[in-house]
């Protein structure tokens, strides 16, 4: 019985792909549409991959195009973005993880309307109250779209579960984590919105690393599903050099959304991102003590916690909770 009612926000690439393999796969997931944004490449490509894997795993969720530019760090020509984005294209760096094609057939499937934004808007308003969860493993920019247009849908969304954060492993700067730094302002709005958030951050992801030995694993299984997730993470372990494993980010926050026994410490905290367009752009910037507000009382109060910042994540539950969602639907 499919229990946690989700929907899944991506920029695919790679590990967005496996993530998409598992949301379709997994039983405890009601999965009720994907909508995806620019990111690891661009928009024309993350919805197209979207749509090879869709068909791969046997069709029927609707995907809705989104929103192809942050909401504001592309404004400034001089930004940090500007320096940083020409050296990962020069160098191929994005390219090495996230192929603008990835190795399925071209998609059967075509993009639904409306576009991400109001298809969120509607989808949720037409749930009951608190009763879905939200998994972005990209930039926020269309949930927070959707959130500035109609705030009706804050009481729709049961949790959010994102990918996304770094408090001690950083990229691509020196201060930010992929997904938060590609817009900064989406991610600060999504902090600040009420919503009941957990952050699997760049730090937890860097703990489930899979081996070329688990990929062999998986490729046995001999499914078209279990064999793209073997290619994934054997061009993910070429891409890293890394000989004790390659990160699948982005799954782990689905895995996280049903079982948050795959986070291994996680701190209440507060949370919110630096949008000072300096070196540190995107940086998130966890329970610093000179945070403070002024509260009605006319006192200063440091910021309340926000979110629930997980750092560390157990590598053979993930493994297994991945492998047995491949091996299941194999024998279905």
């Amino acid at each position: 019985m499919k229990q946690e009612r989700i929907i899944l926000d991506v920029d695919t690439g790679s590990d967005d792909a496996v993530a998409i393999v598992c949301a379709m796969l997994e039983e405890e997931y009601d999965l009720l549409g994907i909508t995806t944004v620019g990111g690891n490449c661009e928009l024309k490509n993350t919805t197209d991959n979207t749509l090879r894997v869709v068909d791969a795993c046997g069709g029927g969720v609707s995907v809705h195009m989104g929103s192809e530019l942050p909401l504001a760090s592309t404004l400034v020509p001089w930004g940090i973005q500007g320096m940083t984005l020409p050296h990962y294209e020069k160098n191929n760096v994005f390219g090495s993880f996230h192929p603008d094609r990835l190795p399925l057939p071209d998609p059967i499937s075509k993009v639904q309307e409306p576009r991400a934004a109001v298809w969120l808007i509607e989808t949720l308003l037409a749930q009951p109250d608190y009763s879905v969860t939200l998994i972005p493993v990209g930039p926020e920019t269309n949930i927070a779209l959707a959130i500035r247009a109609d705030d009706r849908i804050l009481k729709k969304i049961k949790r959010v579960v994102l990918m996304g954060g770094t408090h001690d492993v950083y990229y691509p700067t020196q201060a930010a984590e992929f997904n938060i730094w590609a817009d900064p302002e989406a991610a600060e709005i999504l902090l600040t919105s009420g919503l009941d958030i957990t952050m699997v951050s760049l730090d937890a992801t860097s703990d489930v690393l899979l081996t070329e030995e688990q990929s062999q694993m998986i490729r046995a299984i001999g499914t078209v599903p279990a064999v793209f997730v073997a290619d994934m993470i054997d061009q993910r372990l070429k891409a890293s050099g890394n000989n004790a494993g390659a990160a699948l980010h982005d799954p782990l926050a689905l895995c996280a959304a049903a079982h948050p026994e795959v986070l291994t410490d996680v701190w209440d905290t507060s949370c919110h991102i630096d949008l000072g367009r300096g070196y540190a752009y995107g940086e998130t910037v966890l329970g610093r003590n000179y945070m403070q507000v002024k509260g009605e009382d006319g006192m200063l109060h440091d910021l309340p916690n926000n979110v629930h910042y997980a750092r560390k994540a157990d590598r053979e539950f993930f493994f297994h909770w991945l492998y047995d969602i491949l091996s299941s639907a194999a024998n279905h």
